[in-house]
């Protein structure tokens, strides 16, 4: 299909507004709001600074998914408006990437400021969408602004390094790929899209996003906050649907880069499809997280850490520790940590008592409560059992209660597979080396953590087990800011890995120039 010029693009039914470009050269946003004329109900584009209605034929309702009260509809979004948003990506290049360092960092900070203003709106958005807690909303917002921070402060280690060779002068220099994309998924769709977008923007690359159709107005609020930050037309963009559009975006030869994170299946096929195209591509998918208690653990620190770890976000955190090891004697805690998790609250994410919000659709609660239902026929033993949960407010919500499995086997399909929900498995083993071993065996390596009081366990945890992110005490193993994610083994396909200060050498090409002058 012949791509039609920005100039040329039919975008009836869009509402824009005008950019100033101000004396230091950073462009300034118009004073009217776009958004109080957007139709409610409905979720837009962004193409080119503008909110595209979509003329798709296919369209998906996303509901609350503690209440199922309707909140708004999502495209799939045709093949041309897919293309409109790569050929807006591609025009806008060039003269993002001519503005200085400085200027592309100033509207970063303008972005960063806007979003604060919109913390609640924001976070109202991650709780009734998401689901999530007060807590979880608050710590998610804080995180996203800590990526757009580390971003900012990069720019310095990008201007390459000079040598001297005898009488030649001989330098490195960054120039941006290009167009990249960045697909994300629903349960953390403000911060995970800030692991790459900022880093690829102020390299000097403009960014596509292809969010979860299962979380759109969150990707919505996102774009507003570019909008309003005054950034030039085209630098991001965002665009709706589902596999086909995800497809669609990756034949895109101007499509250079892609970031994604989510499920190991769509994973392998971003990574075989960009890979096949030559793209630039890193890929973070399930994982299985392991928790390992050891006899010397401060037990009550440790069983709360496991609940929080397992049970928050009703367990769709792909860090959550999802099997808990229990070393020699510990497995005498079980039916304390079985307390513990009973005493936590469940409901609506906006009560501020709530602990344990709703997964988020009924058929994410259905697969959920499938696997509890096979592991019971496997052998395993449910010692507390969160089907058929019933929230008095909210009796249509998609609520599973913490569940937890004994007598789990490595050979079992809970077991083996990332289950996304507040389930919590129990394997019991006679030493460190056993436990170390087993987590070695299992093919995902997100995260892992020894819960001990002793630093020679710790040393030896650390230095033997075969896994990217190594926690010891700590609960919920998520870098943020400067520290690069490292999962590795089945967990992550890639040229590099995402976010962290570094990260930004991924949306560069480096080229070295060697100059000899008589």
């Amino acid at each position: 299909m012949q791509a039609s010029s920005p100039q040329s693009t039919d975008y009836s039914g869009t509402h824009s507004r005008k950019r100033v470009l101000s004396e230091n050269g950073v462009y300034e946003a118009g004073q009217s709001d776009v958004m109080q004329t957007l139709a409610q109900g409905v979720t837009y584009n962004f193409v080119a600074n503008e909110f595209v209605l979509s003329k798709s034929r296919v369209w998906t309702k996303v509901y609350d998914p503690a209440s199922q009260n309707f909140i708004t509809r999502v495209p799939e979004s045709t093949d041309v408006e897919v293309q409109n948003a790569t050929v807006a990506a591609a025009a806008a290049q060039p003269a993002w990437a001519a503005l200085t360092l400085s200027k592309r960092r100033s509207l970063l900070l303008n972005f960063l400021n806007v979003m604060k203003q919109s913390s609640s709106k924001i976070r109202h958005c991650l709780c009734v969408e998401v689901g999530k807690t007060l807590v979880d909303a608050e710590a998610e917002f804080e995180r996203a602004l800590d990526a757009v921070e580390t971003a900012c402060t990069v720019s310095n280690e990008m201007s390459g390094i000079h040598h001297l060779h005898q009488s030649a002068e001989v330098h490195t220099i960054h120039q941006p790929l290009g167009v990249c994309l960045t697909i994300s998924p629903f349960n953390f769709p403000i911060m995970i899209p800030l692991w790459s977008i900022p880093y690829a923007l102020i390299t000097g690359n403009t960014v596509i996003l292809k969010p979860s159709e299962k979380t759109p107005s969150a990707t919505q609020a996102l774009a507003e906050c570019f909008y309003r930050a005054g950034f030039p037309s085209g630098v991001f963009n965002a665009i709706n649907g589902g596999a086909n559009v995800v497809n669609t975006l990756l034949s895109q030869p101007v499509v250079r880069a892609v970031s994604f994170v989510g499920s190991e299946v769509a994973g392998e096929r971003v990574y075989d499809h960009a890979k096949a195209t030559r793209k630039r591509v890193q890929v973070e998918c399930n994982g299985k997280n392991h928790g390992v208690v050891l006899e010397d653990a401060s037990k009550m620190k440790a069983l709360y850490a496991i609940a929080g770890s397992a049970f928050g976000a009703a367990g769709q955190r792909c860090m959550s520790l999802s099997v808990a090891v229990f070393v020699g004697s510990t497995k005498e805690w079980i039916n304390d940590l079985v307390t513990l998790a009973k005493s936590l609250v469940i409901g609506c994410g906006l009560d501020p008592l709530v602990e344990v919000g709703p997964l988020i659709s009924q058929a994410a609660k259905a697969r959920v409560e499938e696997i509890i239902t096979n592991a019971e026929n496997e052998g395993a033993k449910v010692v507390l059992d969160g089907r058929n949960y019933h929230v008095p407010d909210y009796p249509n919500g998609n609520f599973i209660g913490p569940t937890i499995l004994t007598k789990v086997h490595p050979y079992m399909s809970c077991y083996q597979e990332e289950i996304f929900g507040p389930v919590l498995c129990c394997i019991e083993v006679n030493t460190l080396e056993e436990a170390i071993q087993l987590i070695n065996d299992n093919r995902y390596g997100n995260g892992c953590t020894l819960f001990t009081s002793s630093p020679v366990n710790a040393q030896v945890f650390q230095r033997l087990v075969n896994v990217g992110q190594v926690g010891i005490n700590v609960p919920i193993l998520a870098p943020s800011g400067p520290v690069m994610r490292t999962a590795n083994k089945d967990s992550f396909l890639g040229d590099q890995h995402v976010s962290g200060r570094t990260s930004w050498q991924f949306f560069a090409m480096t080229k070295t120039v060697t100059s000899l002058w008589s």
